[in-house]
């Protein structure tokens, strides 16, 4: 019997929910929950609070690392519009919340259909880059 790979169904889940009760809050009443110092922020499956413009960035940045290397595309830009307009404070067009409708399901399902060893190391690859590309004290 040749072994199987499990489906990446939890760590989809503990991934993309997050991401996706912000954008149903931001769909649902047209605003998203921010924190002491005014910045959006949801809370992740971890109990914890964390703001949503530099983990989208990761997350972008995660997905960016898959298409290259499976050499495939997948529909970030408006993931990437997200970001912009959390991080800068700026409203969020109705044509993101449509595109951003479609994107995630596709997002998710990469996630949870990935084989475990390519999303841990993709993980470990982006926590290096925000690593390296984190502010400078």
């Amino acid at each position: 019997m040749r072994p199987k790979a499990s489906p990446m169904i939890v760590g989809a889940e503990i991934v993309m929910r997050p991401l996706e009760q912000l954008f149903d809050e931001l769909d649902r009443t047209g605003k998203v929950t921010v924190n002491s110092r005014g910045f959006p922020e949801f809370l992740a499956c971890d109990g914890h609070w964390y703001e949503a413009a530099p983990a989208i960035e990761g997350l972008i940045w995660h997905f960016e690392m898959w298409c290259t290397r499976h050499r495939k595309e997948l529909p970030l830009q408006p993931l990437r519009e997200l970001h912009i307009a959390l991080h800068y404070l700026v409203p969020v067009q109705e044509s993101t919340i449509d595109a951003l409708r479609q994107a995630l399901p596709v997002l998710r399902r990469v996630i949870a259909l990935g084989l475990p060893e390519d999303q841990v190391d993709l993980l470990q690859q982006t926590r290096i880059k925000a690593e390296l590309e984190g502010p400078r004290a």
